[in-house]
């Protein structure tokens, strides 16, 4: 039998501020609310995620017309805003919204009647009361103070009476900014409370905006005192559909139902730790339960006998693979395999050479370099620093083995080294292939139909696979699975064969997966082990054993980082598969669709929060993991000075851009910055690069 968790079910009360508040009462003879994120909150990750709720209902009513309608509602009310602001308007109201909408988009018109009613029930089935707030308010009745409400909002006074109403809160009186034609936010609606309701140094306001709710209500005189525990995330980014709303109704459970720490506890704004744990329970789940869920559907297909998932990128799939009980319902045999584009790529290069001439396949590997690195660090992944003779001569074509090289910048030269020191590699390469052949064969990849799952994006490691195996006359039949691949994939499927990923797959333009291009590094990271790359392989008794290396990132990465993130993201794929709800999710949700919007929302719409802690991964791209940064430099470095930013260069390019605009004060420097981004992304949606300014 399903289980639902309901947030208020699983909410742990924050005793310490309400005995701040009890003791406020004394000196007060009115107490009033701010409403959203206050006295009620939504149970899902922003606010405008309700337009997506609406989308949904629409289009389950109407069809097909109102795809896109969650991103219309959004403009619309932007316009709304815009044209009010002309007219010195502060607040509109729901009508204006809705006269904007059908103005963009006609087709709108004959359905007017049903946009209110059908956001005020996405409203309903969204809103519940806080429970400190619910306590306060009751709190107030008893002693016989009195209790008023006051927001800043579109919705008519009879609309949100309606939501407390429905929430708990028995005949609730308030003022709304849309009636007045004053807001809390200019601090113009305080001398219509005061009017209204007393002195203003009789009244206590509550409120989680330290603007509208503590500065100005200050200014005017009243008493405050802020309550954060409820503040929703605000994501102005990424595309805004249905499916988005998964992620959203499990970050949101997740944010809400942390036991509350320290005074003015804050959800939006929490330690790395706790931060990358929330992402493993909502983003995690969705991305790696959806994605192995993909894999046991296409090894089924496929008539997979044995699925392989690769170190280090598999670490997650496979615990997840596990969590989701895929192992028991689908049969298919499963083991971990300890390979490397280092351990596997350098031994296929071998196959193309002679003892006396090294091909450009293999020359291209040896000399393969991410961005910039160093020749001391290029010559090491290959095991050739021993080469005296190969060392020297690099060393007096280059000056020194610290000399960084790019491929625009010294790759043509050190392959001329590498070519006139064949003779020597040679061995090391075949030495490689032994080693490779050993233990792909104990492994038994060289037997019947065999799935590999790795992140993928160019599939080298299984072209690798394949050529090591056929050069000895096996015919492996591999079949890969990826989380995602690029167009320049293509190019290796005449040597890979079988290729296909859930997110992304190389006929589709790179262009437009920005999205899941700025997760590249987020995802290796969090699917990632603990362990080292894979150097090569050992004999130890009877059997081939991987050689790795020390983990390469800071020993406590993974243990403060990476793991709490896997172990919740485990935990909820647990519980979903095993049939409970959480906030309105449940295993049905786990899909592509879902895991796609996790992505871009994160990706393309990070919160400051998510850009400390996932930014502070230190990842490496280079082959010979040699090279560690952390995600996001801008965090530890202040390029903000240079002329130019190249985003070109950065890990997570959204992560980049927003913290370097947080970081530069001057406003005309700033602007210069918003627009060379806007003009480097220009290939981006409208939404995310409204963020950059």
């Amino acid at each position: 039998m399903r289980r639902k968790f309901k947030i208020e079910n699983v909410w742990i009360i924050d005793r310490s501020w309400l005995s701040r508040f009890a003791d406020l009462l004394s000196t007060v003879s009115a107490v009033s609310f701010d409403v959203f994120d206050t006295a009620l909150t939504r149970s899902v990750d922003t606010p405008i995620d309700v337009f997506a709720i609406v989308e949904e209902k629409l289009i389950q009513r109407h069809g097909a017309l109102f795809s896109g309608y969650a991103e219309a509602r959004e403009i619309a009310e932007r316009t709304a805003r815009e044209k009010a602001a002309r007219h010195q308007k502060r607040e509109i109201g729901f009508q204006e919204i809705v006269e904007a909408l059908e103005t963009q988009n006609p087709a709108f018109s004959q359905y007017r009647s049903e946009f209110f009613d059908t956001e005020m029930e996405a409203e309903r089935e969204c809103c519940f009361a806080v429970p400190e707030i619910k306590a306060a308010f009751d709190l107030c009745r008893d002693k016989g103070i009195l209790v008023f409400f006051v927001s800043d909002m579109y919705l008519p006074e009879t609309a949100i009476r309606n939501l407390l109403e429905n929430a708990g809160y028995e005949a609730p009186e308030l003022i709304v900014s849309c009636e007045t034609g004053c807001a809390k936010w200019d601090g113009s609606q305080w001398p219509i409370v005061t009017q209204k309701w007393g002195n203003a140094e009789q009244i206590l306001h509550i409120g989680d905006n330290e603007g509208s709710d503590v500065r100005t209500a200050q200014q005017a005189g009243l008493k405050t005192l802020i309550f954060k525990r409820a503040r929703s995330n605000h994501r102005p980014g990424g595309p805004l559909t249905p499916a988005v709303l998964p992620f959203s109704r499990l970050l949101r459970e997740k944010m809400l139902t942390l036991p509350p720490e320290g005074d003015d506890f804050d959800p939006t704004q929490l330690p790395a730790a706790q931060t990358m744990a929330l992402l493993g329970a909502s983003w995690g789940a969705l991305v790696a339960g959806s994605y192995v869920r993909w894999i046991a559907e296409r090894a089924q297909a496929l008539g997979l006998s044995r699925i392989y998932f690769c170190a280090r990128d598999g670490w997650l799939p496979q615990l997840a693979w596990h969590a989701a009980g895929l192992d028991k319902s689908t049969g298919i045999k499963t083991s971990y395999l300890y390979v490397s584009r280092r351990s596997l790529n350098f031994a296929a290069a071998a196959i193309s050479c002679t003892p006396t001439h090294l091909s450009e396949r293999a020359l291209e590997t040896l000399c393969n370099v991410f961005r910039s690195e160093r020749l001391h660090d290029v010559l090491a992944r290959a095991d050739l620093l021993t080469l005296q003779p190969l060392v020297d001569d690099v060393t007096a074509q280059f000056g020194s083995l610290d000399r960084s090289i790019s491929w625009h910048d010294g790759v043509h030269e050190l392959k001329d080294c590498m070519q006139r020191h064949a003779q020597s590699i040679y061995p090391v390469l075949q030495s490689k292939l032994l080693g490779v052949l050993s233990y792909l064969c104990q492994e038994g990849m060289h037997e019947g139909k065999v799935g590999i799952v790795d992140v993928g994006w160019h599939g080298t490691m299984q072209a690798s696979v394949r050529a090591a195996l056929s050069n000895v006359g096996y015919e492996p039949m591999i079949y890969g699975l990826y989380a995602g691949l690029w167009p320049a994939a293509q190019r290796n499927r005449v040597r890979t064969g079988w290729m296909e990923a859930s997110f992304w797959n190389d006929y589709q333009s790179f262009l437009s997966g920005y999205g899941l291009y700025n997760n590249v590094a987020i995802i290796e990271n969090t699917f990632s082990s603990a362990e080292g790359t894979t150097l090569g392989y050992k004999q130890q008794g009877d059997q081939m054993v991987p050689i790795l290396a020390a983990a390469a990132a800071p020993e406590n990465q993974h243990e403060t980082l990476i793991a709490p993130f896997q172990n919740a993201a485990t935990n909820v794929i647990k519980s979903l598969f095993s049939g409970e709800i959480h906030n309105g999710v449940s295993s049905h949700d786990i899909a592509i669709d879902a895991a796609m919007m996790a992505i871009n929302r994160l990706g393309l719409s990070p919160t400051t929060s998510e850009i400390a802690a996932i930014g502070s991964i230190r990842h490496s791209g280079d082959p010979s993991h040699a090279t560690l940064t952390p995600i996001v430099r801008e965090l530890t470095e202040n390029p903000t000075t240079e002329k130019n930013i190249d985003l070109g260069h950065s890990d997570w390019i959204m992560g980049s851009a927003l913290t370097a605009l947080s970081q530069t004060d001057d406003a005309h420097r700033r602007h210069e910055l918003a627009e060379s981004f806007r003009s480097q992304l220009s290939h981006y949606d409208s939404r995310t690069l409204g963020q950059l300014k």
